[in-house]
């Protein structure tokens, strides 16, 4: 059996993510996270372009531990991040001033071997960014970085389903 396979069979046992596919060489699923408050997308990385063997235990106790993370714990890491970002911002101007915890929306988690990326997005304060915080395998943030949003990426919104469907069958996709 292929290791993505392996991997991908091993996450829908435990129950973590729903909706659990493989994708590119990675799993990526659906998960409630409680202390976030949100369902997110994770996707796990066996980093098969950098390592030759996957810990599927490693990665399986990594998604455990951050879908797990204690409330009290999710605030202190939001804390610290916020911090951090206000003292990179300074006194420079941001586009609404919004207090940055309450901007913050955690939509992606990336677990790998021997970290987890978190990525947010702050549309009020950083609209066109997004926020990314890796985590040491402690869940203590290693580093933050403030990245731009793929500006090739053509965002289309629809009032409704039929009208998604319509744009689809107008377009030959399906």
């Amino acid at each position: 059996m292929d290791p993505i396979t392996l991997l991908g069979d091993e996450i829908a046992q435990s129950g973590l993510l729903a909706e659990s596919r493989a994708d590119d060489g990675i799993i990526v699923g659906v998960a409630r996270m409680p202390a976030a408050g949100t369902d997110v997308t994770v996707n796990v990385d066996p980093e098969f372009d950098d390592r030759s063997d996957m810990d599927t235990g490693m990665l399986l106790a990594g998604v455990e531990r951050v879908l797990t993370i204690t409330t009290t714990r999710w605030d202190q890491l939001v804390n610290a991040v916020v911090e951090e970002i206000e003292d990179a911002v300074g006194d420079q101007q941001v586009t609404e001033t919004v207090d940055l915890r309450d901007d913050l929306t955690l939509e992606f988690v990336v677990v790998f071997h021997d970290a987890i990326l978190l990525s947010f997005g702050a549309p009020k304060q950083f609209p066109d960014s997004w926020i990314r915080i890796q985590l040491n395998e402690e869940l203590a943030v290693d580093d933050v970085v403030i990245d731009d949003k793929d500006d090739d990426a053509e965002v289309v919104e629809f009032e409704s389903v039929d009208d998604l469907l319509d744009h689809l069958s107008s377009t030959g996709e399906r």
